[in-house]
């Protein structure tokens, strides 16, 4: 989704100086440039992540959705295995990172362990997935084939979690839509050659029928959630 939070990393390169001019010694022509006062701030989970353009790493990604069933008593919840996202970042500046999302609404995972045709013998679909994939009263992939979220703008909310703000398109609506986003980590992997590899989680909530989608409320409930855990991986 661009994420967004997480904030910084403390790195601190340690000027050296010539100490008696010995032939071993380093001199002042050695030393690594001092950091700059918001590099001397970061936290230490972000120490040596570049600041770059990620891409999501679509291997270890995963975005859920739960809405309320049966007026509530349980969680109902579905994934997606179809998205993809672009993340700019700068551990020294979060708030003025980017990120956006594209999904795949045809792709819905819904695990229904039922016969679904003998349980909805009027459907014009073959499966669950189908249905709330393509049916117009759910995701209607066929009239709308994406879902998009673009941000517009970030926020710190502490040293490693913060918000990001933009406009998510849902069944032709686009409304604005804030993000709760965590900060996780970095690593460097062997395979990556060098690249680093962020990892993030967000969430928020919406309510389904701001974007029409209002069918069988309140046995299904109006407030959604939105989850995403994954990893993007800096661009070559």
């Amino acid at each position: 989704m661009t994420i967004k939070s997480y904030l910084v990393a403390g790195t601190a390169a340690v000027a050296l100086t010539a100490c008696g001019g010995g032939a071993n010694e380093p001199t002042i022509e050695d030393a690594e440039t001092p950091p700059t006062q918001a590099e001397a701030e970061l936290h230490p989970l972000l120490a040596d992540v570049a600041a770059a353009n990620y891409s999501l790493e679509k291997t270890h990604a995963f975005m859920t959705v739960k809405v309320g069933h049966n007026g509530g008593i349980t969680q109902y919840r579905i994934s997606f295995t179809d998205f993809d996202g672009d993340l700019a970042f700068d551990p020294a500046d979060p708030e003025t990172s980017r990120v956006s999302f594209t999904i795949n609404p045809a792709t819905v995972e819904t695990n229904y362990p039922g016969d679904y045709g003998a349980g909805h013998p009027d459907s014009q679909w073959s499966s669950w997935n189908e249905d709330v994939s393509r049916d117009a009263k759910w995701l209607n992939s066929d009239a709308h084939p994406e879902i998009t979220f673009v941000s517009t703008s970030a926020s710190r909310a502490g040293d490693l979690s913060g918000t990001v703000t933009g406009d998510l398109t849902l069944l032709g609506v686009t409304r604005p839509v804030t993000l709760d986003v965590t900060y996780n980590g970095v690593a460097n992997p062997p395979w990556f050659e060098g690249r680093d590899v962020i990892g993030f989680d967000a969430s928020t909530k919406l309510n389904r029928s701001d974007f029409g989608m209002a069918a069988y409320i309140p046995n299904i409930g109006d407030e959604v959630t939105v989850e995403f855990s994954g990893e993007f991986l800096q661009d070559e």
